[in-house]
């Protein structure tokens, strides 16, 4: 009896570490999960930075660079131009249609402020009246702020507070004036990076490693046609060191006109 007893107790207390243990791996498994997915997050964000840069680039200079120094150059001085397509068309005699196609420049605006300047619209959350806005244009707001009320017309005050960080551009209603759900109560701006000098460097590296990065061509259909292709160098994720970096997170390709990435 004592001895069944005692046995009882034991693999109790066994089954209890087991089930500690086997919590405790799932845990860390879920968290290395997360860590890894967050990480790869911030590569992807930087990839898509260095393709809109490679891509207005191209617009402006009619190629690739492979050189982040000159990259971040064009970024820092370098403009986009705006254009308009316009068509005339004219009857002919016979009764067909001539069609001009007229590109006019009417405009350019810098890259910093086009391809890396986000903007982005505060929608209102409930019908009803503004109460107050503690925002003004050309003031910045930081995450969580409160930056305006809105009485619905339930009778229920609703708080509207920045989603982020933030430049305000412009207010689109005043106080007191009647929105719909979803109306833009202003425009919104935010860098999509802090330091543009920090764009070649993969996020949190362990020794500040840079993203490789090629420009070139290939002839596709008799048609010489200008590529690139920008790679992390230190993959995060155990899967994506297989086969010296095989699948590591890139964008655009050496060998194909494309400017997807990988995980799209």
């Amino acid at each position: 009896m004592v001895i069944t007893r005692v046995l009882s107790i034991f693999f109790f207390v066994v089954a209890i570490g087991l089930a500690v243990v086997l919590v405790r791996n799932i845990k860390s498994k879920i968290d290395d999960d997360k860590r890894i997915e967050r990480q790869e997050q911030l590569v992807i964000n930087k990839l898509k930075m260095i393709r809109d840069a490679q891509v207005a680039y191209l617009a402006s200079n009619g190629k690739y660079t492979t050189d982040f120094d000159t990259l971040i150059s064009f970024i820092d001085t370098g403009s986009i131009y705006i254009t308009q397509r316009s068509e005339e068309i004219k009857m002919l005699a016979y009764g067909a249609e001539e069609v001009t196609i007229h590109i006019d420049t009417i405009g350019k605006v810098s890259v910093k402020d086009s391809v890396f300047v986000v903007r982005e619209p505060l929608l209102n959350l409930a019908a009803g009246t503004v109460q107050t806005l503690n925002m003004s244009e050309g003031s910045t707001i930081k995450k969580g702020d409160l930056v305006a009320n809105i009485l619905s017309n339930t009778g229920k005050t609703v708080k509207i507070r920045a989603p982020y960080n933030a430049l305000v551009e412009k207010i689109s209603v005043r106080e007191g004036q009647q929105v719909e759900t979803g109306a833009g109560l202003a425009n919104l701006s935010y860098k999509r990076i802090g330091n543009i000098q920090n764009l070649p460097y993969i996020p949190e590296s362990k020794n500040n490693a840079t993203f490789e990065m090629f420009a070139g061509k290939v002839t596709k259909g008799n048609v010489v046609v200008d590529v690139f292709e920008a790679k992390d160098t230190q993959p995060v994720n155990p899967l994506r060191r297989k086969n010296n970096n095989e699948n590591a997170l890139r964008v655009g390709s050496r060998t194909e006109v494309s400017v997807s990435g990988n995980w799209e």
